[in-house]
């Protein structure tokens, strides 16, 4: 890519977010690119969203314009589905919002952005914003067992190529198939008995999403 060339004065950085939903994504991605003259920042908020359809995903994107004495004249977005291989590129010309259709559900999009200024020039890449537009679910969310315990499944419906995890929450409640997955699949647990006389919960993480699971008490006082 092409450094912006000595007539072009640009001082400050361009912030790119993600305003639209879906999986969380833990902290954010910050990173200034090597360009000479000219920086690019992609942020990833904590908590992305996307707007989803029956087979369709919307991201939209949003940044910062530079000032007007940076000579940075618009923006392009750059898409793919595999890191640092792109097949789309959008120019929004001096625009700061952009809403990117039709993303197909269970996927992986990896996004950067350039800057041009009025000669042409076009920075380098900022670092990547990767999305997840996989979806997940899981039956039943909720399950209650007796005191005594005993074994329980839980099914993750998700698409073909969605990497899932499950997270017990509990040292009384274990694993024993289904700690990770890909695609549809099934979690199976065991809940070891309570020997108290009070109920207990715990809220567990399948496939990254809530699963409770309530358990009886003995109902015997000491």
């Amino acid at each position: 890519m092409l450094d912006f060339s000595p007539h072009s004065q640009v001082t400050r950085n361009v912030q790119l977010k993600a305003l639209s939903p879906v999986q969380p994504f833990k902290g954010f991605l910050a990173a200034v690119c090597s360009c000479t003259l000219m920086t690019i920042v992609l942020i990833m908020i904590s908590f992305i969203f996307c707007t989803h359809t029956a087979h369709a995903v919307t991201v939209t994107l949003a940044w910062d314009p530079n000032a007007p004495n940076e000579n940075v004249t618009g923006y392009k977005l750059y898409i793919g589905t595999e890191s640092k291989l792109y097949t789309t590129v959008i120019d929004v010309s001096d625009k700061t919002l952009k809403s990117v259709t039709k993303l197909k559900k269970g996927h992986i999009y990896f996004f950067a952005a350039t800057a041009y200024d009025n000669q042409g020039e076009e920075s380098d890449f900022s670092e990547e914003l990767v999305v997840n537009t996989c979806t997940y679910k899981i039956s039943p969310s909720k399950k209650s067992m007796k005191a005594i315990g005993g074994i329980g499944k839980a099914k993750v419906a998700t698409q073909p190529n969605c990497y899932w995890t499950a997270d017990s929450g509990a040292s009384w409640l274990t694993l024993i198939e289904g700690e990770s997955g890909k695609g549809n699949g099934h979690i199976t647990y065991s809940v070891d008995p309570n020997p108290d006389p009070e109920p207990r919960s715990t809220g567990s993480s399948f496939a990254g999403k809530a699963f409770t699971l309530t358990q009886q008490g003995t109902g015997i006082l000491d």
